[in-house]
């Protein structure tokens, strides 16, 4: 599974350096295509007592334009955590609707912000929430049975960009398996 993700990634990493349409320039964000993926920090399983982590809350996105200011895609994630003698799975699998609002903030407070470096951004995460328990022992289970929750996530974000193409992330709020999200952004 691994080896699969990072083929996965290198394969998009060539084709948005070959691509030969960039980032949509200034504020419109109608024909954008932005693939995100990230680690998550803060998330209340593991990070005290006897928990310890197994994978960290890893998460991936798609976001394509439908208005100047608006993308929406599907979303994915996933953690591990292990306590003595259990372990804890989870899924979060949803869609993501964003707002990007810089041309905004310049135009509202005659500001200078780099539409083409910076994107500032609101978004709302739903989705489902699989849940999924295992033990060595039948001991505490009643706590910990499998199940599926439904969630909403408010997150607001900046995104930095190097190139036109390629560029860093960073969230707070509800996200996917986390309040604090950093990572990657490539415009496909």
């Amino acid at each position: 599974m691994r080896n699969t993700l990072i083929s996965v990634l290198a394969l998009i990493a060539l084709l948005t350096l070959n691509s030969p349409e960039a980032r949509p320039q200034g504020t419109d964000f109608s024909n954008a295509r932005i693939f995100s993926a990230g680690f998550s920090l803060n998330y209340s399983y593991g990070y005290i007592g006897s928990r310890s982590i197994r994978i960290p809350p890893v998460n991936a996105s798609l976001e394509i334009g439908i208005h100047e200011f608006v993308t929406v895609g599907p979303f994915v994630a996933y953690s591990s955590w292990s306590y003595p003698a259990r372990t804890r799975s989870f899924v979060n699998a949803g869609v993501r609707g964003s707002f990007h609002f810089s041309p905004l903030l310049n135009d509202l407070l005659d500001g200078s912000i780099d539409e083409n470096q910076i994107d500032f951004y609101a978004s709302m995460l739903s989705g489902l929430e699989f849940r999924q328990y295992g033990a060595s022992s039948d001991e505490g289970i009643s706590g910990f049975i499998d199940n599926t929750r439904l969630f909403l996530g408010p997150v607001a974000g900046v995104r930095f960009y190097f190139a036109d193409n390629f560029g860093v992330f960073s969230e707070v709020g509800r996200g996917a398996l986390g309040a604090i999200t950093v990572g990657v952004s490539l415009n496909l």
